[in-house]
């Protein structure tokens, strides 16, 4: 459905709006959050903007190539092999969120948008932070870049996660053009444009809280190594890790209320995507633990790392992020045991300390919860 970016007529006020597909939605003007709807959007955004105000060129990468030049072949197959991902998944984060869940006319929530504004321009500074990184390791930066697209392991997990976000831009795109024509796509209507939203944010849910994991827990195991390789690239994905879980936080709560909340309208949908729902899981959870097998295909590098314990991980992760929006990960056979890497807490607790980034080596300046306790962020405390 088409819209402008500023109508005349009838104020939008926050508390007349809903999240997605409300009243009038198109009808867009004053941007104003004195009176919000739903006042954790603008908490978050200021979080981002408080915590998330950091450069790329802050943090001293100067000895990244070293690391990597004393890598045996099993080490840097580890550590290319996350940040390849890292690098193609940002890159479609970078771009989504306001196209899936603003853009197409299907909100016009002032603080929703001011919140996803911030989002998407924190997952930009990411990616420019990758290619900092890249930098720094790589004598030939288009040649690894390059090799991101030709990686047949990277692309067949990129192009798994990405699909339910292609097909709900299908959709979306199909009710621009009944908006023009009506009737041309007489499948799409504003259940179906409510499915392909609550999937992509399912979607976009184990993007923040799941997909990343393992190159987290990889990359922070360098750093915990007696060497401590890539202790930069490990303070820049610190960085990116609390300002991924700032943005599952959000998503998270968005997901709960698009599942209990009867006047955003999506609990019927959300009941009908439930068998899909789990299925996206199991899913999802089999396609980690084959990326986990291909890391270590050549072995482990890394004292306290392996196969086995970071499968571990992932299913307790899958478990807690599961249990966060109301769901029971027992319904695709998962078993909640305790945290195999506790030490990974120190890298996803918050310090209650606001440290500028380039006191970093000297201040624990971590991410934003501890991924253990089946709980919310609590923003305050950040």
């Amino acid at each position: 459905m088409s819209s402008s970016l500023f109508k005349l007529g009838t104020t939008v006020k926050s508390k007349q709006t809903r999240l997605f597909l409300g009243d009038d939605v198109t009808n867009r003007n004053i941007q104003t959050y004195h009176d919000p709807k739903y006042p954790f959007l603008l908490e978050a955004a200021e979080e981002l903007r408080a915590l998330g105000n950091w450069s790329k060129n802050e943090i001293d990468l100067s000895k990244e190539k070293t690391s990597m030049d004393s890598l045996t072949e099993a080490g840097r197959h580890v550590f290319e092999s996350g940040l390849k991902f890292a690098i193609a998944l940002d890159s479609c984060a970078g771009r989504g969120p306001l196209q899936l869940f603003n853009d197409y006319g299907i909100s016009n929530n002032p603080e929703w948008e001011l919140y996803l504004t911030n989002h998407q321009n924190n997952e930009l500074l990411h990616s420019e932070s990758y290619t900092e990184m890249v930098r720094a390791i790589f004598n030939d930066v288009d040649d690894f870049i390059d090799s991101i697209i030709q990686d047949e392991e990277v692309q067949a997990r990129a192009e798994s996660i990405l699909s339910y976000f292609d097909k709900a831009t299908a959709v979306l795109d199909k009710r621009m053009v009944n908006d023009l024509i009506p009737g041309t796509y007489s499948d799409i209507d504003d259940h179906e444009v409510r499915k392909a939203i609550y999937r992509s944010a399912l979607t976009l849910n184990m993007f923040e809280g799941i997909r990343f994991f393992s190159t987290f827990a990889t990359a922070w195991s360098f750093s915990e190594q007696p060497e401590k390789l890539f202790s930069g690239s490990g303070n820049v994905f610190k960085l990116i890790a609390r300002d991924e879980m700032i943005h599952l936080d959000v998503f998270q709560k968005v997901i709960r209320m698009l599942r209990t909340d009867e006047s955003e309208g999506f609990v019927e949908v959300a009941q009908e995507l439930e068998e899909e729902t789990y299925d996206m899981f199991t899913t999802a959870f089999r396609e980690e633990m084959l990326w986990i097998d291909h890391l270590f295909s050549k072995g482990t590098p890394l004292i306290g790392m392996n196969d086995q314990i970071l499968k571990e991980y992932i299913e307790f992760i899958f478990c807690v992020r599961m249990e966060n929006i109301g769901l029971d990960y027992t319904k695709i056979g998962l078993v909640k045991h305790n945290n195999p890497l506790p030490w990974m807490d120190n890298y996803l607790d918050s310090s209650h300390i606001k440290a500028a980034p380039q006191e970093i080596e000297s201040v624990n300046y971590v991410a934003a919860i501890d991924s253990s306790k089946d709980e919310d962020i609590d923003l305050d405390d950040l």
